[in-house]
């Protein structure tokens, strides 16, 4: 039995290793995605212990690295983002802190200002107090606090 679960457990690390070979993971992703490809419970939560014990899997580095994607790539609001860790399994205490840490208030409002520059070069009948633009910057993550700061000028 134990051969058994030696070979499981080496086919569940390989692919765990793939998965991270893309980019940084969270446990939650890991866990689900081994529980897709059938492995049991017991060599998923080996697999995971492995993977933390090594820095393998790093949930502080995971958050971190999503906010710097956000910032750089696909600019989103701190309330998305926080959403967005959090569906990922992230903890609440982790999220907070590399939020504090990574996402400053002058980052986020040259996030919103770049989406909003963004929107308003496809509309040219819009203007930039429109509420159109108003939701589409609510609905990217951004508080009214800010949206009403950088569209009504």
């Amino acid at each position: 039995m134990a051969q058994i679960d030696k070979k499981e457990f080496s086919k569940a690390r390989n692919k765990a290793f793939k998965l991270l070979s893309y980019r940084e993971r969270t446990i939650k992703e890991i866990e689900d995605r081994l529980r897709k490809k059938d492995f049991s419970e017991v060599v998923i939560k080996e697999v995971v212990d492995f993977l933390l014990e090594n820095d393998y899997l790093n949930e502080e580095r995971f958050a971190e690295m999503w906010i710097r994607s956000r910032k750089k790539h696909h600019p989103r609001g701190r309330k998305l983002i926080y959403k967005e860790l959090k569906d990922k399994g992230v903890n609440q205490r982790i999220i907070n802190s590399a939020l504090n840490n990574y996402l400053s208030d002058q980052d986020e409002r040259e996030m919103a200002n770049h989406l909003k520059d963004k929107w308003l070069r496809r509309r040219t009948e819009e203007d930039s107090s429109s509420y159109k633009l108003k939701n589409y910057l609510a609905n990217k993550g951004f508080s009214y606090d800010l949206i009403y700061k950088i569209t009504d000028k």
